[in-house]
């Protein structure tokens, strides 16, 4: 069951600037599932975890280059995009939800931490830190059951990534999608046919990456997906 009242002021927020980035071109792309680690659910005395849209603009395919803006601190983290082939309303049985992705994707999500941390309205205001998706290629997504233990592994240049925690993966990815339709709908917004859902991140600790490395993060049976953060240029004196 979905509790938005904690969420209320930040996703005020956070809708208006979807509205902003729209009028402005950018195309729609889905949502993002954000702070789904339970330690932090309770740290922020939150009853679920919360939902961000995408930017739609800074969807890219495994094996880009991203740059590095000045005074960012980008952080990696291994997910799974779901993408839907129907609409899903709110309410929908999780079987009739599941039935309704299309395939899903091994992915990465670029979170930035120097975005604000002043409580709990900022987070959701600027999407849970999101700044990109890079996305490997399709699968059937009954191959995500796999998923939790051994994988996804990841790599940040010669550094290894954290082990996944079967505890974040969703068991069901119906109910996660029913989640983030009946999330939505408590705000005014919809899952429309086309849309991704990143599921939260498999790692309690974002990776952190800086100009220069790679990362790679392996899905075993999903197949893989990478992405290099590049220095921004420097101005021009």
């Amino acid at each position: 069951m979905v509790e938005p009242e904690k969420f209320a002021a930040g996703m005020t927020r956070q809708l208006e600037r979807l509205r902003q980035a729209r009028a402005g071109g950018m195309p729609r792309r889905g949502w993002k599932i954000g702070i789904n680690v339970p330690e932090m659910l309770r740290r922020l005395d939150l009853p679920h975890p919360g939902v961000a849209w995408i930017d739609g603009g800074k969807v890219l395919a495994t094996g880009s280059e991203l740059e590095v803006p000045p005074g960012a601190r980008l952080h990696v983290e291994p997910e799974l995009a779901i993408r839907l082939g129907e609409a899903v309303a709110p309410g929908t049985a999780a079987d009739t939800a599941a039935r309704r992705i299309d395939s899903v994707q091994p992915a990465l999500e670029i979170v930035d931490y120097a975005l604000p941390t002043s409580g709990l309205e900022d987070l959701v205001a600027h999407g849970m830190f999101h700044r990109a998706t890079v996305l490997g290629l399709p699968a059937d997504f009954a191959t995500a059951a796999e998923l939790g233990t051994r994988w996804p592994a990841l790599r940040v240049g010669e550094r290894t990534g954290d082990s996944p925690r079967s505890d974040l993966v969703p068991s069901d990815l119906g109910e996660l999608v029913v989640f983030a339709a009946d999330y939505l709908a408590a705000f005014g917004e919809a899952l429309e046919p086309g849309d991704l859902i990143l599921s939260g991140s498999y790692l309690a600790r974002a990776a952190p990456w800086s100009a220069g490395d790679e990362v790679v993060a392996d899905f075993g049976p999903l197949g893989a997906v990478s992405a290099r953060a590049a220095a921004a240029p420097h101005e021009p004196a």
